[in-house]
């Protein structure tokens, strides 16, 4: 496999059934309140346990400490970071336990996509680049302009994981892995029956595209780039 699949926004044991079905890579949990799609800490372990995938907990604007207890209690094999956690910040949690971390940017009008990448290179073992809304921090469905994004991406971060969301779907992430050559390929609404029922051919169908498209694009696993994020 050269590129990897991740659904995101799981709520329920039964989703994570059909995220483990599919084979995808990385299953996503939502574990900051508020939002459409987040899980009570407390449901999460059933979550997680109904499915083989790597661990990611998804956060937005939360402690340290906070961070690190939740992520070590669910041995989470990557901590998301997807709200405007400064540098610092990024690293403390990075330092705090044995989880990757992946920081989310956004891609915004008038902001450089591959200046706010570079600003998180350093302390993040993974960039996120997904579309800007301001009603939520993912999971909305938006896409953003893929043209030049990927390389101009990819030239900044270095040797971090490139993961890409906003919007994927079945249907575009072939035309998505080809034009951005993203690591790791993620979804969340675009598999969904209804918002936080995950679909369980349309799951399957999107691991499968980004598993095609991957070996068509011939991208090359990198070990620099993906060392401790494949299952």
């Amino acid at each position: 496999m050269s590129v990897l699949a991740k659904v995101c926004g799981v709520m329920t044991p039964r989703g994570a059934r059909i995220v483990d079905g599919a084979g995808a890579d990385f299953m996503g949990v939502i574990l900051s309140p508020g939002f459409g799609r987040s899980v009570d800490p407390g449901c999460a372990a059933e979550i997680y346990g109904a499915s083989g995938a790597r661990r990611v907990g998804v956060f937005v604007d939360a402690g340290t400490e906070r961070v690190a207890d939740l992520a070590g209690e669910l041995a989470l094999n990557v901590v998301q970071l997807s709200g405007d956690e400064p540098p610092r910040l990024v690293a403390e949690i990075a330092a705090s336990g044995p989880w990757r971390v992946w920081k989310t940017v956004h891609a915004r009008s008038g902001l450089s996509i591959a200046r706010a990448a570079a600003r998180y290179a350093e302390v993040a073992g993974g960039i996120l680049v997904d579309a800007w809304d301001p009603s939520a921090p993912g999971g909305t469905g938006r896409t953003f302009a893929w043209a030049g994004t990927g390389g101009r991406v990819r030239a900044a971060i270095g040797s971090a994981t490139f993961i890409a969301a906003g919007g994927m779907t079945p249907e575009n992430a072939a035309a998505a892995v080809a034009a951005l050559s993203p690591d790791v390929l993620d979804v969340s609404s675009g598999v969904e029956s209804s918002p936080g029922t995950k679909d369980a051919a349309r799951t399957a169908a999107f691991v499968q595209a980004v598993r095609t498209a991957g070996a068509a694009a011939g991208l090359a696993d990198s070990p620099s780039r993906l060392a401790g994020d494949r299952p």
